[in-house]
């Protein structure tokens, strides 16, 4: 039994022998995942291993997207000192702290640098000597200026990367990439130590107010951060393409991914029995708000990119929608649209739908689903550079996905056996655990 203030809590907060459990499932299901996709992806030709490569940015991508959306979660709450979600905080604070095991794994994407058989990055041999002297034959297949329209030449196409040389290359990629990583993993950790340090620090409020206080700045590097990383790690797959939006696009489906993982992370505790006095139907209704919000942004900004590009129709920035419009790429398009927008904006429209917590968790592993087909949609179509071929998706994209996922699953867990799953003292708890929606 706890006190907070006048609050008196009885539920049961610890992981307990979950955590120990969930360490070795996370373990497994990356071992296998990861050990089954390098199998089947880097022991065949050279087209098998850029295919395992591009899958492989996308599994990565989706996880660290998970993990990033947990830490706008933390510091936009700390930032507006809200109170309704207190009680999900800590849960938070273990997905963003899952990040250093995710982003160790994502250093992997540094191999194809080194692979004369692999071209992730087409900008790196277009700025090599080899490239300046004719040499740039992609490794599966086509040069550079396949993923152009006829509207822009070969030579107009290497005249542009050239001109982006000073940002993209690859000393510059690495460094900027370890630097990411640092960044994010030192965010996660000081969070989620001081929130920690909080449950045994009795009525102080001594960490609540130096966690506000780097909140408010860490929003400024959070935004910074992330849409560099958007950029190098997606954007400048199609190394002439470029969206002055492409940031916001990418944090609006992290933030999007963010709540709907912590909806299914609250309902699987409370089918074990934590946490089910201190998470109920009104902290189920606004995680569902945010939701539907951030389903309706998402949909907002990527109508946006769309409207703006396809207006000023300028050949470096529309052969992106156009080779999304090839064969295959076109019904994933639609799907997109159709199963990533129109239905989850009109589902969670109803107030039933957010304050059913079994209904909210269905929608939350479907939305999860459509924002790894989002990440697939901006990725794969630079795999063979928008040729028209069979579709990509297969045993590869799943295993890899599983893989991180028991990434995700094993960072999370290596944190919640060190702390209770609920940050016991914190002084807005007491009126967290009294919030009614209207």
């Amino acid at each position: 039994m706890t006190s907070n203030h006048n609050l008196t809590l009885t539920g049961d907060y610890q992981a307990g022998d979950l955590a120990p459990r969930m360490k070795r499932l996370g373990l497994l299901l990356a071992a296998l995942g990861l050990g089954a996709g390098a199998a089947m992806g880097l022991t065949g030709d050279a087209d098998a291993k850029t295919h395992f490569w591009f899958a492989y940015l996308v599994a990565f991508c989706f996880a660290l997207t998970i993990g990033l959306g947990g830490m706008f979660f933390i510091l936009i709450g700390h930032v507006v000192n809200t109170h309704w979600n207190v009680s999900l905080r800590r849960l938070a604070e273990l997905t963003m702290g899952a990040l250093p095991v995710v982003c160790l794994f994502g250093l992997a994407m540094l191999l194809p640098f080194f692979d004369h058989d692999v071209e992730i990055w087409q900008w790196d041999s277009i700025n090599s000597s080899e490239a300046h002297a004719g040499e740039n034959v992609g490794a599966h297949g086509g040069d550079a200026s396949d993923s152009l329209s006829d509207k822009l030449d070969h030579a107009e196409h290497e005249h542009i990367v050239q001109k982006k040389a000073a940002y993209l290359n690859r000393n510059g990629f690495i460094f900027r990439l370890l630097g990411y990583f640092l960044i994010w993993a030192w965010i996660g950790r000081f969070f989620l130590s001081k929130s920690a340090a909080q449950d045994t620090a009795g009525d102080s409020i001594d960490n609540v107010l130096r966690m506000k206080k780097v909140a408010a700045p860490m929003i400024f590097v959070f935004a910074l951060t992330l849409s560099f990383a958007a950029f190098d790690l997606i954007m400048s797959l199609d190394e002439t393409w470029f969206s002055t939006i492409f940031g916001v696009y990418i944090f609006a489906g992290s933030f999007l991914a963010a709540n709907c993982w912590l909806v299914i992370m609250s309902k699987w505790l409370q089918a074990r029995g934590k946490m089910t006095d201190v998470i109920n139907t009104e902290h189920y209704h606004d995680l569902g708000k945010w939701m539907f919000a951030f389903t309706f942004f998402w949909g907002y900004i990527a109508f946006s990119q769309f409207m703006l590009i396809w207006y000023a129709n300028i050949p470096e920035e529309t052969h992106f929608y156009m080779n999304r419009t090839l064969g295959m790429w076109q019904n994933y398009s639609y799907l997109l649209m159709v199963g990533a927008f129109f239905f989850p904006f009109l589902a969670l429209l109803s107030r039933h739908v957010k304050r059913s917590t079994n209904v909210l968790c269905g929608m939350a592993i479907y939305i999860l689903a459509m924002r790894y087909l989002d990440l697939y949609w901006l990725i794969m179509p630079n795999y063979h550079r928008g040729e028209v071929i069979d579709n990509p998706f297969g045993l590869v994209e799943i295993s890899l996905a599983v893989g991180f996922i028991g990434l995700l699953i094993f960072g999370i867990a290596r944190n919640a056996g060190k702390q209770s799953l609920l940050p016991l003292n914190d002084p807005l708890l007491a009126k967290c655990l009294g919030h009614k929606n209207l």
